[in-house]
Parts: C-alpha cells; structure tokens; sequence
C-alpha cells in the first residue's frame, strides 16, 4: 500500500496486471496484415484431462499455418503467431 496525501492506493505487481493486447504481425510471406485466425479442432488429453486447441492462420493471400496451443484463448493464438512470424523474418518487397 502506498499512501500519498491522505490517499491509499493498493500498488499492483506484474504478475497480477493483465497482458497487454497485441496486434498480428503482418504475413513473413507476402507482407498482408489481415490475418484471420479459426479455430481448427480441439484435443483432450483423456488421462490428465490437458487440451490443445489447433488454430489455421490464415492471411488473404492464402499464406497459411497451423499453431497448437494450450488454451482455446484467441490472445495465445496471436501471440504464437507473432512469434513464429518474426522468427521467419520478412521474405516479401514491400
């Protein structure tokens, strides 16, 4: 708690302050930013009850990746796409 001027405020770690919402990089391939995101299928685990959610990323210019991800959560979706599109790098002109 940090008090200034008779005012209390509760003080907020990282840990429990949310992500920040990003937006998808643009396609390594040919440069698009508009990239949809579909949720592909769904996996469970029977005997530790784990799931996996598939993901297609596709961009308009029918570029397209499958990512796996823990969650059915469209925010880590985007996240492993940013990831794994600026591990590529860029490949297009423009």
């Amino acid at each position: 708690m940090v008090t200034t001027k008779g005012k209390t405020t509760k003080t907020v770690s990282k840990e429990t302050r949310p992500r920040k919402w990003r937006k998808p990089v643009p396609c390594p391939t040919c440069g698009s930013r508009n990239i949809r995101f579909d949720p592909f299928a769904r996996a469970v685990n029977r005997k530790t009850s784990a799931i996996r959610q598939f993901w297609a990323c596709i961009c308009q210019h029918h570029h397209a990746i499958l990512i796996l991800t823990r969650h059915d959560d469209l925010k880590e979706a985007i996240r492993a796409w940013n990831k794994e599109a600026t591990r590529q790098g860029r490949k297009h002109s423009k």
